[in-house]
């Protein structure tokens, strides 16, 4: 799983309780460096901030679908109102709204990835 978000305080606590429920995550800051990680491992999934600097997650989105089409399910995780066309938009498999409380973070990802010892 690869998280994507420039909070680092809210990146940590995500990928913490990830880790603790026995999925296998890595992290990025921007898009950029999303991008770059996935080159070396494909995630199973992503979550995905969608205003970050360097470039946001609109953008990575349509990178890496360009790239790798739908081969890992991409979830966003916004403060946006509009949260849910923002999915649509991108052609997300799901999304988030922050704030969120850490059991339906488990949910979402529970309801994409499946088994909770997968990467």
């Amino acid at each position: 799983m690869l998280i994507v978000d420039d909070d680092p305080d809210l990146l940590s606590l995500m990928a913490e309780t990830l880790d603790l429920e026995g999925y296998r995550v890595d992290t990025s800051t921007n898009g950029v460096r999303a991008l770059d990680a996935v080159e070396k491992v494909m995630p199973d999934l992503i979550l995905l901030d969608m205003k970050m600097p360097v470039m946001d997650g609109a953008e990575f989105a349509k990178r890496f679908r360009e790239a790798h089409d739908h081969e890992a399910p991409i979830v966003i995780v916004t403060a946006a109102d509009n949260a849910h066309r923002s999915a649509n938009e991108i052609g997300a498999n799901g999304w988030l709204g922050k704030p969120f409380d850490l059991d339906s973070l488990l949910e979402i990802v529970a309801s994409q990835v499946g088994a909770a010892d997968s990467g």
